[in-house]
């Protein structure tokens, strides 16, 4: 009825697309929040990688029956708990492939109240083109995530409802009017300066800094995973030469932006629909940065592009709401009746998310000058760049 699909797009590149999972605890960081008070931060990982054959497995599901359950209790029926029989083209636990002696890392973060496989089609695209994708969790403030081990860590009901507390009709009244004029360059900054002003105060704004330590944490552990400190099928196989990449979908945006401010291991980055909630939101990245996504981000997160002293891009689809650039266009059609979705066909927005993220991490963790980022035309799309 609502168009929905039973398997997700095959991959865009020429590898096989392998799936693994992992968990790393952080004993530095105990007590981050109010009921986690003797309890160090435990981070799940999905890791994509590139493969040579799926050696006969069948292929992952995209959930597991507890998460499936979970996203169609709180969607309140809304998502089917039959997205775990969706078919992804992703395989557990098969060999990396040997064609190439190691491959660049990009890490991806999922948006608030959601989980790390909302993305799976993008991840597949850029494993299946030669990237190792690490999708963290965020536990507490993702939907549900499930361990290797099993066990379950669901969103807690005090963040959850003061996340969306915060995003008050009061604040939400203040942006529909800042739509209704055009700024240009020179006039962006004091009106999104002025709608910020409401959050600085908020957890929404300093638990920016929480995902971008766990993001900075899983990256010491992938460099140990590479030396051979922790044992894994990932030794000497991570490409770190030109850095890591990283991206993310809303929150996960802000969380993309704020670790390319803060750690120099993260040497450029994507942030996908994200309004620019974090202390970077008027500052110089210094790395090559992309915002893409649908209108919002030219009100909201057009001063990560201009105050960028490194390379620049811009990119605004027509016609797009803000879960368009997740998976939910393939299997959750039905949220276009909640103008979570847009009327942008799903072949053009999985194109252009994919796309420019593949050509973008071309160009910039393998130095390749051939991934021309402004080739791309598209109806309905629209590309801006600063390059120096």
């Amino acid at each position: 009825m609502f168009g929905n699909l039973k398997a997700l797009p095959k991959p865009m590149g020429t590898y096989v697309v392998g799936l693994t999972e992992m968990s790393f605890t952080d004993d530095t960081r105990v007590g981050l929040f109010e009921f986690t008070t003797e309890e160090p931060r435990h981070i799940p990982v999905m890791i994509f990688y590139p493969a040579d054959h799926h050696y006969g497995k069948h292929q992952s599901p995209y959930t597991s029956k507890e998460e499936a359950e979970h996203f169609s209790k709180s969607s309140r029926g809304l998502i089917s708990s039959k997205v775990q029989h969706l078919k992804t083209h992703s395989y557990r636990d098969i060999p990396l492939s040997a064609e190439c002696e190691s491959y660049p890392v990009i890490f991806f973060n999922h948006g608030y109240s959601s989980q790390m496989s909302q993305n799976t089609v993008l991840c597949s695209d850029l494993a299946s083109s030669g990237y190792i994708v690490v999708s963290i969790g965020h536990p507490y403030e993702a939907s549900i995530l499930k361990y290797p081990d099993g066990h379950i860590v669901k969103s807690h009901t005090s963040l959850i409802n003061e996340f969306k507390q915060t995003m008050s009709p009061e604040i939400q009244k203040k942006f529909k009017d800042m739509k209704k004029k055009e700024y240009t360059d020179e006039e962006i900054l004091p009106p999104v300066a002025d709608f910020f002003e409401y959050f600085k105060s908020t957890k929404v704004w300093s638990h920016v800094h929480i995902w971008a330590d766990d993001n900075r944490f899983i990256a010491d552990k992938l460099e140990q995973l590479n030396d051979g400190i922790l044992p894994s099928p990932f030794q000497g196989k991570l490409n770190f030469q030109a850095g890591i990449g990283v991206t993310g979908h809303s929150y996960g945006g802000c969380t993309a932006s704020q670790v390319c401010l803060d750690d120099t291991r993260f040497s450029c980055g994507i942030n996908i629909d994200a309004p620019t909630y974090g202390e970077f939101w008027n500052k110089d990245l210094r790395k090559p940065f992309m915002v893409i996504g649908s209108k919002t981000v030219e009100y909201l997160a057009r001063t990560t592009f201009l105050l960028n002293s490194e390379d620049s891009y811009l990119i605004t689809i027509d016609q797009t709401e803000h879960m368009d650039f997740t998976d939910y266009i393939y299997y959750a059609r039905q949220f276009k009746y909640l103008r979570l979705l847009g009327k942008q066909k799903m072949d053009l927005l999985r194109d252009v998310l994919s796309h420019y993220h593949i050509s973008f991490f071309d160009q910039y963790l393998r130095d390749d000058r051939s991934a021309d980022l402004l080739q791309f035309r598209w109806d309905g799309v629209h590309t801006r760049s600063r390059i120096t």
